[in-house]
Parts: C-alpha cells; sequence; structure tokens
C-alpha cells in the first residue's frame, strides 16, 4: 500500500462528518499524470478526499483525476446534500435524492443546468443536466443554432465554406447516459460526482473541457427500474444474512431488454433519450454499463460492424476507444481493454442512435456488484486471461467496491472528454461530413428511396412502421401523383440477365427519401440484413436480422431509381395510427376471458407481451404460476391464458421454481420497499406451478381451455404431454441467431391464419421447429420413402427386386410425406395401438418455415435444412380443449407487428378453432 494511501486512510478515521477546506499541498504529478495536473492553488475538501481514499480498495484503482474533490464555498458535494460521498458503500440513492442534489448542483452553479426530457412508463421524471462554461450555457440558443445547420447542411445549401465558417464557433454536446440497466448500479453517483468536479475544478484540462464542450447527462435512463433496485437493495441490507430475489422487474414493461429498443421506440425512455439527443444535435452517447472487469471501452467493438454507418464513423471509433485504452493505461488502471466481442451489428442498443443519427455510440462496460456492497469477487479465466487486446488484465481475485466503480467511470470519462474537446473541430467537421454524405445518399451508395404503396394490404401495420421512422426523425412524404420506377429483380439490383421491371406506386404512396440527413438509420431498419456463417464472428452479440417491412408484413419498396426524387410530393406531418386492433388491421372484436401467466423466474419476455396486449386495448388479468397453482377453477374463471416465453428456462424449473431452502424472498410492497409488488407481488418468489398448478392446467385445457405458448413454454407443454403429437424438431448443425426466416401457411381455413398470405415472416431466436405424428410416442423407426434405400438384388437402383420361384407381389408404397406433415400409419402398424391419437384430436400444423432455397430472409441461417419446412405454428388438442404452440415469438420487441394477429385470432375464436371452411370471423385479416 502506498503510503499516501496509508495517510489518506488514517486521516479518514479521525474526521467529522462535515467538509474540511484546506490549501491544497504541492501538486507533484507524475509524468503520465502531468496532463491531468489539478490547479495547485484551489483547495481541496480534505474530509471527501480521504473518504475516497477509504473506499477505494486498492491505490491502483484510482488515479489522479478522481483521487482527491475539489472544495467549494459555494457550491455543495454530494456528500453535502445527501450525506454521502459517491460511490459511497451500502448505500444507493432513489432517483429523487439523485435529482435532489442535480438541482442543487444547478442552483448554486451558473455552470449547470437541469432540463426535464420526459416521463417513464409509469410517470417518474427524466432529466438531461448540461454543464459548460457560464457562457456557453448562456448562448445554449445561438449554438444550437449552428449546431442545426451543420446537422442539416441543406439549411446552408450543402455549402462546405459555410460549414466551416460555423465549425470553430460551435460547441459539440457530449451526451452520457447511465443506468439503463436497473442491477447496474453505479452511474448516478459517478455521474453526480462527475458533474460537481465539472462544475467546480480548476485543473487546466477541466478548465479546456467546460470551454470547449457542453456535457449533457442523463444520470438515470430506467428510473422505475432505478427505484425498485435500490428497494430490493434496501431490503438486501435488512436481511444481510438471507438470499434475495433478482430484480423481477426493471422498466414496467421491459428488464435487460430496454437496451434493445432503438430501432422501434416502444419505451417512453428510449424517445425520450432520442429526442433529447437529436433535439440537442449532440454528437456523441456515450452510455454506461456494468458487466465486465474493469472497464471495457467497446466504442472499437469486433466485426462485423453495421453495414448502413458511414465509413468515417469506424475511424472516429479506433480513435476514440483506443485514446482512452491509453490514457488510462498511462495512469496506472488494470483491467482497461477496447475491442472484446461486441459485434457492433445491432442498431437495437440505445447507444446505437448516435450512430444512426450521424454520430459516434459509446459504452463503456465498467466492473458492478449489483448494489454498493464491497465485495470479493473471483473473475473466469477468460476475463482475466492476457490477450493482445487486453494486454493489461484484470487481476484474477479482487476486493471490489462501488467507489472503484465510480473512480473507473469518471476517470474514463474525463479523459475522453479531454480528448474529444481537443479535437473539438475535427468532431464537428465529421458531425458535418456525415450528414452531408446522409443527404447525397442517393448519389454515393443508394438506394434512392423507400415506398411505401397507397394500396397497402395493411393499412394499419403501415401506419406502425411509417410512425416509427418518424420517431426517428426521418422526414417522410406522400406521391401527389402516381410514380413510375425501374427496379431490378433481386433486391432492387439488375438481375443475372440484366433484366429490370417497371412499378407504377398510386397516388398517395409514402415515400421515404434517402436524400435527408437522418437517412441511414431508414436504410438500415427498412433494409435486409445477411450475416455469413462463414463470417469470423461465430457469437453473434444479439439479433443479426430485424428487416422491418418483413416482420410488420408490409410492402416496403427498395428503389434506386433516382427518378422517384424528382415526382411530386409533399412532407407528411404526423402520422396518425388507428387504435386498438385496427393498428393490426383487425376489426374490433368482442375478446373472451383472458389471463397472462408468468413466472418468478423472469418477466422480461413477456413483458413485450403484456406491453403488446395493452397497446391493443386488449384487457386480461395478470397471474402468476404461483396463482395458478391455487386456482382448482381456471377454467370458470379463463377462455384462454396466455403464457409468453420465460427466457430459456428449463420445464423442470417452470414447475419447481427456485431451490426452497433458506427464508422466503418476497416481492411485495412494504415501507422498506414501497416501489416493489406494485405490478404483480408474492410472499416468496421461490415456489414455481408445481404439481398442482400443473394439474391446474392440464384440467383448463381439458375443459375447453386454450393456452398459447411459444418457444420455451411450448417445450413445456410438449414436455408436460399438452400436446399429443408434437415433437420440437431435433437440430444437429443447425444455426440461426435472431432471424428473419420465410414462413408459409399450410392450413389457410384455420381462423388461426385469417388474413395471412400464403407466404410471409417470422422472427426465429434460435431455430426451434416442431414436427408432428399421429402417434403419441411419434414416427421415429417408422418406414418412410425418404429413408429407404433398396437393397442388393437384381435389377438398377430404382427397379424392385424380383425374388425367383414365386410370382411378384408389389409391395405397398411407402408414405412420402413433407416434412410438416404427419406420417400415415397403415393398418398393422395401426391395429391394436394404444399410441395412436384419434383422428379428431391429432395435431394440426397451420403454419410451417418455407423450404430451404427460400427460408432465410434476413439474418443469419446455417445448415437451414435441419428446420426447413417444419412446423412453425401448431394446434394440438388436449381434451375439449387447445394448446397452440409457436415455435418462434409472435410478439418480440415491439418488431413482430405482422405475427401479432395470430395471437388475436387464436384468442377470440378460442372455442371454434377446429372449424374448417369460412369460419364466421369478424376478422378479415390483419
Amino acid at each position: 500500500m502506498h503510503s499516501a494511501f496509508r495517510a489518506l486512510l488514517s486521516a479518514a478515521a479521525l474526521l467529522v462528518a462535515a467538509p474540511v477546506v484546506s490549501a491544497a499541498p504541492p501538486n507533484t504529478p507524475s509524468i503520465a499524470a502531468s496532463v491531468y495536473a489539478r490547479d495547485p492553488a484551489q483547495a481541496v475538501d480534505v474530509g471527501y478526499t480521504a473518504k475516497i481514499a477509504q473506499d477505494t480498495t486498492r491505490p491502483d484503482f484510482n488515479t489522479p483525476l478522481t483521487d482527491y474533490l475539489p472544495a467549494s464555498k459555494t457550491v455543495p458535494t454530494p456528500e453535502q446534500v445527501l450525506g454521502h460521498i459517491a460511490g459511497a458503500p451500502n448505500w444507493l440513492p432513489y432517483s429523487k435524492d439523485v435529482y435532489r442534489y442535480f438541482h442543487a448542483l444547478a442552483k448554486a452553479s451558473d455552470r449547470v443546468k437541469v432540463f426535464n426530457i420526459g416521463t417513464t412508463e409509469e410517470g417518474r421524471p427524466m432529466i438531461a443536466v448540461a454543464i459548460a462554461d457560464a457562457d456557453v450555457l448562456a448562448s445554449l440558443k445561438a449554438n444550437d443554432a449552428r449546431l442545426a445547420q451543420l446537422a442539416d447542411p441543406r439549411r446552408i445549401d450543402m455549402d462546405d465554406a459555410r460549414a466551416e465558417a460555423l465549425i470553430p464557433k460551435t460547441h459539440p454536446v457530449y451526451y452520457i447516459t447511465g443506468t439503463i440497466h436497473s442491477i447496474e448500479t453505479g452511474a448516478p453517483t459517478a455521474l453526480m460526482e462527475l458533474a460537481y468536479r465539472l462544475a467546480v475544478d480548476n485543473a487546466p484540462y477541466i478548465r479546456h473541457i467546460r470551454s470547449h464542450v457542453i456535457t449533457l447527462i442523463t444520470p438515470i435512463v430506467e428510473v422505475d427500474g432505478r427505484d425498485r433496485m435500490v428497494d430490493l437493495y434496501n431490503w438486501h441490507r435488512a436481511h444481510p444474512d438471507q438470499n434475495y430475489p433478482s430484480l423481477m422487474y426493471w422498466g414496467h414493461y421491459v428488464a435487460h431488454d430496454n437496451n434493445r429498443d432503438a430501432m422501434t421506440l416502444t419505451l417512453k425512455l428510449t424517445r425520450n433519450v432520442l429526442n433529447t439527443y437529436v433535439g440537442w444535435h449532440a454528437q456523441v452517447l456515450h452510455d454506461l454499463h456494468e458487466s465486465v472487469p474493469f472497464l471495457y471501452d467497446n466504442t472499437v467493438g469486433d466485426g462485423p460492424y453495421n453495414a448502413w454507418i458511414d465509413p468515417i464513423l469506424t475511424g472516429e471509433w479506433q480513435k476514440l476507444g483506443w485514446d482512452n485504452v491509453e490514457q488510462l493505461t498511462k495512469l496506472g488502471l488494470p483491467g482497461v481493454f477496447t475491442h472484446g466481442d461486441f459485434d457492433t451489428w445491432s442498431p437495437g442498443y440505445l447507444m446505437f442512435i448516435g450512430a444512426m443519427h450521424n454520430g459516434i455510440s459509446r459504452l463503456y462496460e465498467t466492473f458492478g456488484n449489483h448494489g454498493a456492497d464491497t465485495l470479493k469477487r473471483v473473475l473466469d479465466p477468460s476475463e482475466y486471461q492476457r490477450t493482445w487486446y487486453k494486454p493489461n488484465p484484470p487481476l484474477p481475485t479482487v476486493t471490489w467496491s462501488q467507489r472503484d466503480n465510480n473512480n473507473y467511470e469518471q476517470s474514463g470519462l474525463l479523459t475522453a472528454l479531454y480528448y474529444y474537446s481537443n479535437h473539438t473541430e475535427e468532431f464537428l467537421r465529421n458531425f458535418y461530413l456525415k450528414s452531408k454524405r446522409s443527404i447525397e445518399k442517393p448519389q454515393l451508395a443508394g438506394p434512392a428511396a423507400y415506398v411505401f404503396t397507397a394500396d397497402e394490404r395493411h393499412p394499419g401495420a403501415q401506419a406502425r412502421l411509417l410512425k416509427i421512422l418518424a420517431e426517428q426523425h426521418c422526414e417522410i412524404d406522400r406521391l401527389d401523383a402516381p410514380a413510375t420506377v425501374t427496379q431490378g429483380r433481386l433486391n432492387d439490383q439488375a438481375h443475372a440477365d440484366g433484366g429490370q421491371r417497371r412499378r407504377v406506386f398510386p397516388v398517395g404512396s409514402y415515400v421515404v427519401r434517402m436524400d435527408q440527413p437522418y437517412s441511414r438509420i431508414a436504410d438500415a431498419l427498412l433494409d435486409r440484413q445477411y450475416w455469413s456463417p462463414d463470417d469470423p464472428q461465430k457469437t453473434p452479440y444479439d439479433d443479426t436480422g430485424w428487416s422491418m417491412g418483413d416482420l410488420f408484413d408490409v410492402d416496403v419498396a427498395r428503389v434506386t431509381d433516382n427518378g422517384i426524387l424528382k415526382a411530386p410530393m409533399h412532407k407528411v406531418g404526423a402520422i396518425e395510427v388507428p387504435s386498438g386492433l385496427a393498428s393490426i388491421d383487425m376489426k374490433p372484436a368482442h375478446l373472451p376471458r383472458i389471463a397472462m401467466m408468468h413466472t418468478w423466474l423472469s418477466t422480461q419476455t413477456e413483458g413485450w407481451w403484456r406491453m403488446a396486449l395493452d397497446r391493443l386495448g386488449v384487457k386480461y388479468d395478470y397471474i402468476s404460476t404461483q396463482d395458478v397453482a391455487r386456482m382448482s377453477d381456471l377454467r370458470r374463471r379463463y377462455d384462454v391464458i396466455l403464457f409468453a416465453p420465460v427466457g430459456g428456462y428449463s420445464d423442470q424449473r417452470i414447475v419447481n421454481g427456485l431451490p426452497m431452502w433458506g427464508k422466503p424472498m418476497p416481492w411485495k410492497t412494504t415501507s422498506l420497499t414501497p416501489n416493489i409488488g406494485r405490478i404483480d407481488s408474492t410472499n416468496d418468489v421461490r415456489p414455481g406451478l408445481g404439481e398442482s398448478g400443473l394439474a391446474h392446467l392440464k384440467a383448463f385445457v381439458k375443459a375447453g381451455g386454450l393456452l398459447v405458448t411459444a418457444e420455451d413454454t411450448a417445450r413445456f407443454a410438449i414436455d408436460e404431454g399438452m400436446a399429443p403429437g408434437v415433437f420440437v424438431s431435433p437440430r444437429a448443425h443447425l444455426r440461426v441467431v435472431g432471424s428473419v426466416l420465410g414462413a408459409r401457411t399450410v392450413d389457410a381455413q384455420s381462423p388461426v391464419m385469417a388474413g395471412y398470405d400464403d407466404a410471409f415472416a417470422l422472427y426465429s431466436a434460435h431455430g426451434q421447429s416442431f414436427e408432428i405424428s399421429n402417434l403419441v410416442t411419434g414416427d421415429r423407426g417408422l418406414p418412410r420413402a425418404q429413408d429407404y434405400a433398396r437393397p442388393t438384388g437384381r435389377g438398377g437402383p430404382d427397379e424392385a427386386d424380383m425374388p425367383e420361384a414365386r410370382a411378384f407381389a408389389a409391395p405397398p408404397k411407402l408414405p412420402d410425406v413433407k416434412p410438416w406433415q404427419a406420417l400415415p400409419l397403415n393398418v398393422d402398424q395401426a391395429r391394436n395401438n394404444p399410441y395412436l391419437i384419434p383422428s379428431a384430436d391429432r395435431p394440426q400444423v397451420l403454419a410451417r418455415f418455407a423450404d430451404p432455397g427460400k427460408l432465410l430472409i434476413a439474418g443469419l441461417l446455417e445448415h437451414g435444412s435441419e428446420m426447413a419446412g417444419r412446423g412453425a405454428v401448431v394446434l394440438a388438442h388436449y381434451g375439449k380443449g387447445h394448446v397452440l404452440l409457436f415455435a418462434s415469438n409472435p410478439i418480440w420487441r415491439g418488431e413482430t407487428i405482422g405475427s401479432y394477429p395470430m395471437v388475436i385470432n387464436a384468442v377470440e375464436h378460442f372455442d371454434h378453432l377446429d372449424a374448417a371452411g369460412p369460419h364466421g370471423s369478424q376478422n378479415t385479416g390483419h
């Protein structure tokens, strides 16, 4: 332990709670730290500084940027307002406390301003805090006017000279966001202290940041989840020797996936951050996360990079990321690296708002303990091993505190802001050039536009997709007259034979022109994606395909003919989306009694279903598997139970829940946990469905109810015997990672498939599919034409072997069935067979996956023949009721609007799903 560090620890024991201001000792920084030397004339808050040292577990987990706090006689520290230093052990502030500090800071300093940027799903406020020199903040309006011209070069007639004149006068905006993931708890306190430093510190490098950059901070993105996390942590502190539940609900609907919402903008938090970023015409969006030791700057990331970004951005990522690593390594912090395994492909992450709006996306992963406990942590070899991009890896075993986390986050941000402040003109020039090249996209790279035809069969889904684009700040036009364009045959490029086709778009068709500043986000969402199975990156970080036109089941034409841009058209104002079921092109319906069942294992994936139902105006009871275990009269209460995917949990875990040793782990509203238990509650999250719940669920279906399942809950229904004759297809080499796959309607007369064409698209997470059989034991071992190979004998390979000494007896023809069909049994196989399912009770494949050559629409697919043609949507019969099984997730991230109607169709017609021919539905399709 360094002597200076020991001295600070000793001093801390003698200090009272009130901060002590003293003259700073002589400043003798090392060569590495000299760039970040503090002002020797500025006093230091000795008490706060001593607590920083006391709460930092190793001296090399701090830097000269954060190992002291400058003193101020007028501006309060976090400790003076909230009673704790930033990163103090055993303490997490609620959102109202974090906001109280920022408002106190703004009240005391003319270098800080606080802005409300919207509210959350549960009505809690979100804020953004701007920090810069007082004269810079006083001229925000004039500065924003200059930024607006650089963000939209059409305002200055695409004139580079005028842009060059603006750049030296303009202050860029560096936007930092924290705690989108609620279990990652360090950012709010780190950002409070960072704001204080930027407002108070007179160190030359900080003065340079303040005078050259507007730092914008949203300290908490997921405010609802933050307050629940503080509740959970307080319960844990009050019961230190007990296990405590995981954070069951982060946001009102979505947990970890709130950082996958930047495409469809379903969450208020995403829209609030997007509108703030674009509204301020910011250049950087830097999001703070905590899951990797000790600081992973994933700015550089790994390939493949998103195919729609401007190449200028890749250079900016390299410069910012590698300089950050270099500076922090020179300052002695172990375990700082970039590159890593984040592939930078999907535009769904919050930070990618920057990349898709001509700015720069950045993200830190620092180490965190899911709270403010100081803990011994033992790393995995993959985390501490030395690699070419991690030459100074983390320590294998470490005692880690929230203060350590705050030191790393602030040191990283301060070095990044300083680098950025020294290159503002370069980054502003790039911002302008990226914006200009986005406008020039039709000429530079294409396409010219995306056109949504006025005679769309699904106008509700079309409106929803157009509204997303409008919320992405894309401009949308509408044709004033019919327009004729020339298109190629494949992805609107010329076919190999040079053939072209012409298409006429009727008046009123919507045009998303690519000659606009935010053309890249429209292009990224509406184009198709291809991830090669041979790509060196074998572990994609998230979904690889998201082609929105396909997933919304909407006709979106990618037009490369620049003539479309000369067609008469006018700008469209607000996009009006029909309310309720009309938004998915279904007529109003009297829906039956619905329950939405969740486990206490995870509420992440089912949250997307709850959101969809709420926004469609579908009423339902929200119940848990524990409720079902207590309800012996489910059929008297409900007609339909929806059991959305749990998130990869096994059948056994759904039934048994968590191990029951130890004391209960409650999730309920109390004086200690006022924010928990308001969506649903339980005295103990551990019990699962149980044998009684399973029996009740089976009795519900047998009595005529409908159970709707998907992905892992479909496997659960199959494994528990509620889907006789249905099996999950085996997989050997198949690889699908969040892709858009082709599907085909099999039973067009089924009410579930009302309104669907023969061909449509489905999202598939991992390539699950179904096989069906007329036997509850399956078809394994039964001969079929595809598997038969003739034995050695007379004749050619396609001829029958005819025995000698008797007349030839032709064998019966072996059944030749498609992958989605059940194998028919002959009379011998069916005789006295207790496993034979009665014909009326056999499962029906309603939709299947496409044939091999038509299976992949967008994303990654390898060895697709293992699922091609197999069942995608299956209706199983169980007693008097049904189980509907989706191999994929039909309601996912607000992206799969095209498959929502299958769920609602099934719900509406739960009691006549076996109807053949015209089924009398009020709905003619989605």
